[in-house]
């Protein structure tokens, strides 16, 4: 196992909290919900608790407007499918949503700042020349943190006649939501992200909202989503929401406190170095670019160290492209390869910050020093 793990926007630990809830639907209550009998319907209120606790965390008035899905990916693409005219989607968009948008032959993309922050005089412009159906914005990104102010957002395209739906999933439990109070329709998030399973995620759909069935073949889930109800899991997403209503607070700021120390320490002993994003970002995203570095090389040198960290997102590295987000806020090609992603958690230690700052340190003046780089 690594000595510190600063992956988290990728996936975090399984709380073991959560790990517990879950595990009695494994082997002891494994009934199928959708029956009739006894152990079914103890399998049923279960779920029903569940759905309850993820509808308070979100903020949402009616708990049936709370869908399980197999992730943010599924929702979100629940979502586009849903619609058939023009699509609105920000240029710093998780790729289940700009390229399944993208896909469609129908999506315009609205352009964000330097900082990653949406443009709101272009988007004010696609709203009124192109009238979309739906404008899909996300509350956090996954590669820079930069967050949105999604009521403006939400209540621009609503004013223009257009639904709008967030991808939320990075942005859940770092700040308080009331999704029942917000100009917006749809929200998506992930388990994975918030110390629950992979495999499972919620869809919230606001009542008279418009939903096409994505998955076909049952009538479960309001008869919005096909297929067997994952017990084990939509136990445990409920156990994480349920953490997060009594402890996010405190592990917000805790995780802000712990971002400031990392970026402050990096700023002041590695010289040619940048930090993306907001000022004020999401307390537990942290991009960095070293000038003329290999991003990829400063992370294998981690990884020798037992320090896990990534070369952007784990959802589109490895490709060897430009990031579309780095490539959106104009990062430029002596920056934007020496990009490195620190991500934090809930069981993130001082300790392993203290690793961390080291290891970087180390790292990219060896990186720096076999390719010839001065860095005076």
């Amino acid at each position: 196992m690594p000595l510190a793990y600063f992956d988290n926007a990728a996936s975090t630990k399984v709380d073991p909290r959560v790990a517990e809830a879950m595990l009695p639907y494994f082997c002891d209550k494994y009934a199928n919900p959708s029956a009739l009998h006894a152990p079914a319907q103890e399998c049923r209120n279960a779920i029903e608790i569940a759905r309850e606790t993820i509808a308070e965390l979100l903020g949402a008035d009616d708990p049936s407007e709370v869908l399980f899905t197999s992730g943010a990916t599924e929702g979100n693409n629940t979502v586009l499918n849903s619609f058939s005219g023009k699509l609105l989607v920000s240029a710093i968009e998780h790729p289940s949503i700009r390229g399944a948008a993208l896909c469609t032959g129908r999506a315009y993309i609205i352009p964000v700042d330097k900082t990653g922050t949406l443009d709101f005089v272009a988007y004010a412009e696609l709203l009124k020349t192109e009238k979309p159906e739906l404008v899909s914005v996300m509350l956090v990104n996954n590669e820079i943190g930069a967050t949105q102010d999604i009521e403006r957002i939400g209540a621009m395209a609503h004013a223009a006649g257009a639904r709008f739906h967030s991808d939320i999933t990075q942005g859940v439990g770092k700040r308080r939501l009331h999704l029942a109070s917000l100009s917006i329709d749809y929200a998506t998030l992930s388990g994975h992200k918030i110390h629950a399973p992979k495999g499972i995620g919620a869809l919230w759909v606001r009542t008279g909202a418009p939903l096409k069935q994505f998955l076909v073949g049952g009538t479960h889930e309001y008869g919005c989503r096909a297929g067997t109800s994952n017990t084990p899991c939509i136990v445990a997403l409920g156990e994480a929401a349920r953490i997060l209503i009594e402890e996010g607070e405190v592990e917000t700021a805790r995780m802000k406190a712990q971002r400031t120390r990392i970026a402050k320490a990096l700023t002041e002993q590695i010289p040619n170095m940048q930090i993306n994003g907001q000022t004020d970002g999401a307390p537990h995203i942290l991009s960095v670019s070293f000038r003329l570095t290999e991003g990829e090389s400063v992370i294998i040198n981690l990884d020798s160290e037992g320090i896990c960290c990534t070369a952007g997102s784990a959802c589109s590295s490895g490709g060897g492209e430009i990031s579309p987000v780095l490539e959106a806020i104009g990062l430029s090609d002596e920056w934007v390869g020496g990009t490195v992603r620190i991500s934090l958690s809930r069981f993130t230690t001082e300790a392993e910050i203290d690793l961390l700052i080291g290891a970087m340190v180390r790292s990219v003046t060896a990186v720096r020093n076999l390719s010839g780089f001065a860095i005076g």
